[in-house]
């Protein structure tokens, strides 16, 4: 851990928010909820909030495919119209670890807060048998696909390696669809996917595949990580449980201030309004929803962070949502080519350097 922090302390992260006063009209007003990848489990997140929004008639709420977590925290802090992200906690910890030598960090933990701590999320290392692969500990010299840049999944793969002390011969920036063709096509060895088990990027693979999933020692990660398993017969394809490192999901919004303008007196107002529904439907979510809702345990706060205002006004016991009408209809590379400098995500440039 002392190499990472020492590697990473420099870091300048120049996000700089930008809204200003934006005389938003009540009907084009939009709420956005950044999530990740089309077959991950933060999109399904997504439409489940946004569906339970639409049935209270708030029909604005958007659901945005992003790359994952670093993106979603960027875009909370100073993307227009981006009122939520769901964001790992490891990415949290990373931005927490350097608040008290770095004001950009101070900055973030300032003016971003948690909505609700969500779900566990797994942390995926798949190969093929005939790799040889069996540990974290195996990647050396190996290929290795590390997530999809500005995504939590590249944040994690960089980490993991890092205090295994796991050198690969070449690491991939690559999504995880595409890492999952390269590991079948044998142009990588394995790939990184960090996203809560079952997710339908590998449960969609058959029974006959020869997929497996690599062993993440407790010994390895477990100051850092939670630990977890992921049983057998979780995807067709598993044939036996295995031990792997585990982070939460959290959905994030800004510390909006409702007497600063119209956008920010909305944007609180929808964050009310979706912490209210969420709460209030937190057992028909868990019933009906994703199934890592069962999971979701609101008493389990990210450590260091703050929950928003906007989403204690929701909360508190006199609060009353709007009464509206009829509920509208639900709204359903090889890495080592790159050129860091020109990477925009001030985390992933960081990570980029670390990695040349």
């Amino acid at each position: 851990m002392n190499l990472f922090i020492s590697i990473t302390k420099v870091m300048a992260l120049v996000w700089v928010f930008s809204f200003t006063s934006l005389g938003v009209k009540a009907q084009s007003f939009e709420v956005n909820i950044m999530t990740g990848g089309a077959s991950g489990t933060y999109i399904q997140f997504g439409r489940n909030i946004a569906q339970l929004a639409a049935q209270a008639g708030r029909d604005n709420v958007l659901v945005v495919e992003s790359a994952g977590s670093m993106e979603n925290s960027d875009a909370v802090k100073h993307r227009p119209r981006t009122q939520f992200g769901i964001v790992q906690s490891d990415v949290l910890d990373f931005i927490r670890t350097f608040r008290s030598e770095d004001p950009q960090m101070r900055s973030i933990l300032r003016n971003t807060r948690y909505v609700f701590p969500l779900y566990k999320e797994e942390v995926h290392i798949v190969t093929t048998r005939q790799t040889g692969i069996n540990t974290v500990l195996d990647l050396t010299g190996r290929t290795v696909a590390i997530g999809a840049a500005n995504s939590g999944t590249n944040l994690t793969a960089t980490f993991l390696l890092e205090v295994s002390n796991v050198r690969p011969g070449n690491v991939v920036e690559i999504a995880a669809k595409d890492a999952l063709s390269a590991l079948i096509n044998g142009t990588i060895d394995a790939f990184f996917y960090v996203a809560g088990a079952p997710t339908t990027l590998l449960r969609e693979i058959g029974a006959s595949s020869q997929l497996k999933l690599v062993t993440v020692p407790g010994e390895v990660a477990g100051d850092y990580y939670g630990i977890t398993t992921i049983p057998a017969g979780t995807y067709p394809w598993l044939k036996e449980e295995v031990e792997t490192a585990a982070v939460r999901a959290v959905l994030m919004t800004y510390e909006y201030d409702p007497n600063r303008n119209a956008y920010f007196r909305e944007s609180c107002e929808a964050v009310s309004e979706i912490s209210y529904l969420i709460m209030k439907n937190l057992p028909a979510l868990q019933q009906s929803g994703h199934p890592k809702w069962n999971q979701v345990d609101l008493s389990r706060v990210p450590s260091g962070w703050e929950q928003a205002n906007c989403v204690k006004i929701g909360l508190s016991a006199d609060y009353r949502p709007p009464v509206r009408g009829a509920p509208a209809s639900s709204v359903t590379n090889s890495f080592t080519n790159v050129d860091c400098e020109t990477i925009s995500n001030p985390i992933a440039k960081r990570l980029c350097l670390m990695r040349k």
